[in-house]
């Protein structure tokens, strides 16, 4: 049994087949599943045991920020390529907002600063499988906030600027909003 990121063999040794990927010189598995070899050929491949793709390197996510932890989000995936996806898989991405290294621009406020809360919709690209986790990146036009709540009063909210504003209490706050924010693209997925 191999778990999605883990380590299989040397290129040296096998070619990569299917359900495989390859990372700095090393074939690592991109499903649950159990490895075979087919010596003849010197490939592995592994053979999937959960039916449900496990997200490559380059496909669009969407999912809902579960966890908060320093300044990275843990985000639920639901979607994998505007499609359903129904998992259960998790990936970690950074929250912080502001200069190149995160931080805000007022000089006397120095610490990095959250720009998610939990329940937020986002959506990401899939930029590294490393160590059985899943990296995503919310930076880009397309990627970001697609929804998010009132933190005062639990109302709706709209972009405005580089933010969202809250339609029932004015409340604004700061946030990386993607350009399809409140167009509602949860309702173009497809359930297959």
């Amino acid at each position: 049994m191999v778990f999605p990121g883990e380590y299989i063999a040397e290129i040296e040794e096998f070619q990569a087949g299917n359900n495989t990927f390859i990372l700095d010189g090393t074939i690592r598995s991109s499903v649950l599943g159990k490895k075979e070899y087919d010596f003849k050929r010197r490939s592995i491949k592994i053979d999937p045991i959960n039916s449900q793709e496990f997200p490559k390197i380059g496909d669009v996510v969407m999912g809902f920020v579960e966890m908060l932890f320093g300044s990275m989000i843990s985000v639920k995936l639901f979607s994998l390529n505007n499609k359903m996806y129904t998992a259960g898989l998790s990936a970690i991405a950074s929250a912080r907002m502001g200069n190149s290294k995160g931080w805000n621009r007022d000089r006397y406020n120095r610490k990095a600063k959250s720009i998610y809360r939990i329940g937020d919709i986002v959506r990401g690209q899939i930029t590294s499988l490393m160590n059985s986790s899943i990296h995503m990146a919310v930076d880009g036009t397309n990627f970001g906030l697609l929804y998010s709540l009132c933190l005062n009063c639990g109302g709706d909210t709209v972009k405005i600027n580089n933010g969202v504003k809250c339609i029932e209490c004015s409340m604004y706050e700061e946030k990386r909003v993607a350009n399809e924010y409140g167009t509602s693209p949860l309702k173009s997925l497809r359930l297959s």
